[in-house]
């Protein structure tokens, strides 16, 4: 608006500029000369006839006489030139009394030059002249009083225009004042937002800087902490954007009003909060502020009718104990923070060892491709051993790899860095050729009901799965029901479409699943009901403890329990005890177990001979307890 307003007024301005230079035009072509020129024709003509006077009456001499005479015969051809005719054009009555004045004065001529005092003849030249004195001075009169009239116009004309420029150069000024004044909000604005996060409205990361930077060169001690929410992008798919942010914002206001004078805090990435704390430096004050954050965000938030309890995930790092510079501070705490998550830990302190674990992880991911590339790499398959009859129903196919510089890696490890540097794919791919090379030699062997699970990950769910799988099964020659793939229960937490639509295809075409951390991966009852798997797969955590009684045992049983509804088996993984084992006994019949007391990792050469000597295995602890000694 106040751009148009400006565009209306600078247009006004320039229009009244405009008239007023018509005006100007105007007033540039007004002839001067006609009004002066008669006002010069009625005065020498008054003189000439007084000069013809004194003449007559001896007061002047002759010459005097043909002077004037003179000066009034050159009046009118000014009047009658070429340069005031088109004046004089447009008054036609006023053209003809100067030429008849003009005919009447050369008339004169022989008159004037014999004119002698007392000589009658002055009469006659009285006579012609003296008629035209009444309407030239008319004339001259109406002349006068037309230019008055003209100037008095053109002044009003002037004045009016000169307040109406005046009028819209004041508007203009006024708006272009107005207008630079929003400007220089919107970049004092633009200068805040520039360090304030749109979203909570915390300083952000440039902010961050710009305030630690001179802390640093202070060399003033701080604690450097980390938070973002728990399981926050799963909230986010499930809840929607809206429900999301308010979410992060609620986090962000309750954090902010718990800080005490000597903190600060920002924004630090998309979901993570740094709160610094200058002058920290000891442990106690560490978990001190940091059991404040947890207990500021322990209060139940409703959005929306749904209520959330925020549980921060925090990483921790000190200056300059740790780090001497923003860079290392903060790539630190996030090591911190990813740590945190991965471990299911409230929070972590950045420790010197993390450096090494960090840069181990990094040696496996640049030396893992060279080692599926030579053949490093090699499978190490342990048995599924159903809880009922003994026998081996199938085998897990794991990955195994004795690094050069690091030793023997295990599989847990070798997953987590598969995963964390995009390798998981090309893993899998090898682990499944691998695989059915072995299988399709067992099966040759004699053990056709053997069947390989797969961990399979999440970057290769994806469709085309079903026909990739097919392709490798149909090269071996192997069946489809001979591969179990399991599929993470947090990967079936999203509930897409596709997830439904890729799972779908692989039961029609015959492959198996197995839904693995079933209990702590936060799928929805309703999905667990739809999954077409075959077994779930439970951690090998839950198996911690059951030896005894208590809610390790209870928590077990309610696991067996769901599974009984689901109508779904169960395979139970860590049985490294004859006491897990007893535990187990009598909760399903159809459940299968895995550990290192079931059997132990074996070589692809090692696995005819284990099924040979393990044919039917006891499951009773006793019973295992006399295989076990006896290997």
């Amino acid at each position: 608006m106040l751009l148009l307003t400006m565009l209306l007024f600078g247009t006004g301005a320039t229009h009244t500029l405009v008239k007023i230079r018509e005006h100007n035009t105007l007033l540039e072509q007004r002839t001067y000369e006609v009004p002066w020129s008669l006002m010069q024709l009625q005065l020498e003509m008054g003189r000439f006839l007084d000069t013809v006077r004194l003449l007559h009456a001896g007061g002047i001499r002759h010459d005097e006489l043909l002077l004037r005479y003179d000066i009034l015969w050159s009046r009118t051809p000014v009047l009658l030139s070429s340069q005031l005719k088109d004046t004089l054009s447009e008054r036609p009555d006023l053209w003809r009394l100067i030429q008849q004045i003009e005919a009447r004065v050369r008339g004169l001529e022989p008159l004037v030059q014999r004119l002698e005092p007392g000589s009658p003849a002055y009469q006659q030249i009285l006579a012609e002249l003296s008629p035209y004195q009444e309407p030239l001075s008319r004339t001259v009169t109406a002349t006068m009083h037309n230019n008055v009239l003209f100037y008095a116009e053109y002044d009003q004309a002037y004045r009016l225009l000169g307040k109406r420029l005046y009028v819209q150069i004041v508007g203009l000024f006024i708006t272009a004042g107005i207008l630079l004044l929003l400007l220089l909000r919107e970049l004092l604005r633009y200068r805040i937002q520039q360090f304030r996060d749109p979203l909570t409205g915390l300083p952000n990361r440039y902010a961050l800087q710009r305030r630690l930077i001179p802390v640093i060169e202070r060399g003033t001690p701080f604690s450097l902490t980390v938070l973002e929410l728990k399981e926050f992008t799963r909230l986010h798919h499930r809840f929607g954007f809206e429900i999301a942010d308010r979410l992060l914002q609620a986090f962000s206001q309750r954090l902010q009003q718990s800080l005490l004078q000597h903190e600060f805090i920002a924004q630090f990435g998309g979901e993570g909060i740094v709160v610094v704390a200058e002058g920290v430096v000891e442990l106690e004050e560490v978990r001190a502020q940091l059991s404040r954050f947890r207990q500021v965000l322990a209060p139940k938030e409703s959005i929306d009718a749904h209520d959330f309890y925020m549980e921060p995930v925090i990483g921790l790092v000190l200056y300059p104990v740790d780090a001497d510079n923003l860079v290392d501070l903060l790539a630190r705490g996030e090591l911190a923070l990813e740590l945190c998550k991965r471990d299911r830990l409230p929070y972590v302190i950045f420790d010197p060892s993390l450096l090494k674990e960090m840069s181990r992880k990094q040696r496996l991911a640049s030396d893992l491709p060279a080692a599926l590339e030579s053949g490093s790499l090699s499978v190490r398959f342990q048995p599924l051993v159903s809880l009922q009859s003994g026998s081996c129903h199938g085998l897990q196919a794991l990955l195994h790899w004795r690094h050069p510089g690091f030793g023997v890696i295990s599989a847990a490890e070798l997953m987590r860095v598969t995963e964390q540097f995009q390798l998981s794919e090309r893993v899998f791919r090898w682990l499944l050729h691998a695989s059915c090379r072995q299988l399709k030699g067992w099966h040759e062997y004699g053990e056709r009901q053997l069947f390989v699970s797969l961990n399979l990950p999440a970057s290769l769910f994806r469709p085309g799965l079903d026909e990739e799988v097919a392709g490798v099964l149909r090269e071996y020659g192997l069946r489809p029901d001979v591969l179990v793939l399991d599929i993470g229960e947090p990967l079936a937490a999203k509930e897409s479409y596709d997830f439904f639509a890729i799972m779908s295809s692989l039961q029609r075409n015959g492959v198996r699943m197995a839904l693995s951390d079933f209990g702590n991966g936060g799928a929805a009852w309703g999905t667990l009901l739809r999954l077409p798997v075959n077994w779930l797969k439970l951690d090998a955590t839950f198996c911690n403890g059951i030896e005894q009684q208590g809610a390790a045992r209870e928590q077990l049983a309610t696991l067996f329990a769901l599974g009984r509804i689901l109508q779904r088996p169960l395979i139970c993984c860590g049985i490294d005890s004859h006491g897990q084992l007893a535990a187990l006994a009598g909760m399903d019949k159809d459940a299968l177990v895995q550990g290192d007391y079931i059997g132990r990792p074996l070589s692809d050469l090692d696995v005819p001979a284990w099924l040979n000597k393990n044919r039917q295995l006891p499951l009773s602890p006793e019973g295992r307890e006399d295989v076990m000694t006896s290997a």
